[in-house]
């Protein structure tokens, strides 16, 4: 039986990660994302998952965010402009909610690396 306290690795082996490709080519405004992330946890009906996502440094339009997401930044930065609001930036230590259907710019620093947990119903 699994445990029902899962710890979450902010650095899991390399060989663990795959790519996510959450970044849509036509939505990529500059630099070359090469993201890849490790899921370390799964809901029973796979509505919310949780573990370590990374990536290069890269910029991104988003039309519609694709879950609700809790992020906390591990290393490097992200400034998240989110459509009619001044841009905000978050570095190691910083965590920060991103509601799904949000409209927003992701302008990452990399190597970048942060903990998610995500929320999607549609993954019921």
């Amino acid at each position: 039986m699994a445990p029902n306290v899962v710890g979450i690795n902010p650095t899991p082996p390399d060989a663990d990660f795959s790519p996510t490709n959450t970044v849509e080519p036509g939505c990529l405004i500059s630099g070359t994302p090469n993201d890849r992330g490790v899921t370390q946890f799964a809901s029973d009906d796979g509505s919310l998952t949780a573990g370590v996502w990374t990536c290069d440094t890269y910029h991104e339009r988003v039309p519609s965010y694709p879950a609700d997401e809790l992020c906390v930044v591990i290393d490097g930065s992200v400034t998240v402009t989110e459509a009619g609001h001044e841009p905000r930036t978050f570095g190691p230590g910083e965590a920060f909610v991103i509601r799904r259907g949000t409209v927003c710019e992701w302008d990452v620093t990399g190597p970048f690396r942060k903990f998610f947990m995500e929320y999607d119903p549609a993954r019921r």
